[in-house]
């Protein structure tokens, strides 16, 4: 039988997927096959005669993606098919409504609004049947909406690795131990140790660790993400040391791009060339990288509490399509938001498969959406930006 919690995706190539460790095999189209037919019902002679070699087989055993069962266990495999490039990760924002006012939150109209269950559910089924992995629950903050736990609920029929964005104030004990059986991660933001209070709002530092504390509790891994300004600059070290010891999964660090309240804040905004430094911090896998010849998030889109659909929530104000339509709209996506890298100007950078461009948003607020992000530049050529 294909082990709980590893499914099946078609995506660029055949891959089995572990939702629980988030690690990725790529796998060639005999074990595929064969693992389509491990349901728990096939005697294990009959499943080796599609050929499927004994080498494929003992590593799959070894890494715990198949396992022997008497037949008193089933369960139904399903092998989702991609569009390419694969949509594997979608920002689903459930609502625009947040307990704080952050000075550098990049959302332009916040409020109340709430994305309804039904299609919620609808949005969820079709990301799982376009070959979906990763399922980001954000807002706003996703705990404020007034019927969260029943969407949580939705996605327990559902194979798909759930991670869930918050600010983490309003993470207590008995929220926790619910949380933990319906996610498989929750991502708090800290954007600093004294001067986190400066832009989320004042005990906001204390609350946002504790919440972190009832999580690893509950026995749920917590990643943290934070985002580089002028007063934390100097707590990067500190930081390191304490997502460290308290053992977070991963640590990703970026610079706000200044829109949303930021543009009325820009005491907060670090010079570009200054704020490269700090993106050598941060350690763990990333959430949604690009992979080939694409730029900046060639497997990601994000939906809106009313449905609409976009590259990223960046350009929330220029959506692509509805959910009513995902496949469509991810079509759309990657005709108008997704370039080759040969397309950018700084095609002949010596860097650019690495850094794929940058962030295009951040490219089109400087010199437009082919233009080089002058925070890869700096980050990654001797020069910085304009150099190289």
């Amino acid at each position: 039988m294909l082990a709980p919690d590893y499914i099946l995706r078609e995506l660029e190539s055949p891959v089995v997927y572990d939702i629980i460790k988030d690690d990725l095999y790529e796998i060639d189209h005999e074990a595929f096959e064969f693992l389509k037919k491990c349901t728990g019902n096939n005697p294990f002679p009959d499943l080796l005669l599609n050929g499927t070699s004994d080498e494929n087989i003992d590593y799959m055993v070894d890494e715990g993606i198949i396992r022997m069962t008497g037949g008193n266990e089933l369960r139904i495999v399903k092998a989702s098919h991609s569009p390419v490039p694969s949509l594997r990760y979608l920002l689903l924002n459930i609502t625009n409504n947040c307990n704080l006012k952050c000075k550098h939150c990049y959302l332009n109209n916040p409020g109340k609004l709430e994305m309804d269950p039904v299609l919620f559910e609808k949005t969820v089924s079709q990301f799982e049947e376009m070959g979906g992995l990763k399922l980001m629950i954000s807002g706003g903050e996703p705990l404020i909406h007034s019927r969260f736990w029943e969407l949580m609920e939705i996605l327990q029929s559902h194979e798909l690795r759930v991670i869930l964005l918050s600010n983490g104030t309003l993470i207590n004990r008995t929220i926790a131990k619910k949380l933990s059986k319906l996610v498989h991660e929750v991502q708090v933001s800290i954007d600093g140790i004294r001067s986190h209070d400066l832009i989320r709002g004042k005990g906001s530092y204390a609350r946002s660790m504790k919440g972190i504390s009832y999580l690893m509790e509950a026995g749920i891994p917590v990643s943290i993400a934070t985002m580089a300004h002028k007063f934390n600059r100097d707590e990067f070290d500190e930081m390191e040391d304490i997502f460290s010891k308290i053992e977070a999964i991963s640590w990703s660090v970026d610079v706000p791009c200044i829109v949303g309240n930021l543009c009325q804040n820009r005491d907060l905004v670090l010079d570009l060339e200054e704020a490269a430094k700090y993106l050598k911090y941060g350690f763990g896998a990333g959430a949604h990288e690009s992979t080939g010849d694409h730029t900046c998030g060639s497997h990601l889109c994000s939906v809106a509490p009313d449905g609409s659909v976009s590259k990223c929530g960046f350009f929330d104000n220029e959506p692509s399509g509805h959910v009513n339509d995902l496949r469509s709209s991810w079509d759309n996506i990657c005709r108008s938001f997704l370039w080759k890298l040969d397309e950018l100007e700084c095609k002949d950078c010596p860097v650019l498969a690495e850094c794929k461009g940058g962030c295009r948003f951040r490219a089109k607020q400087y010199k437009g959406i082919l233009a080089p992000d002058p925070l890869m530049c700096y980050a990654n050529l001797p020069g910085g930006f304009g150099h190289g």
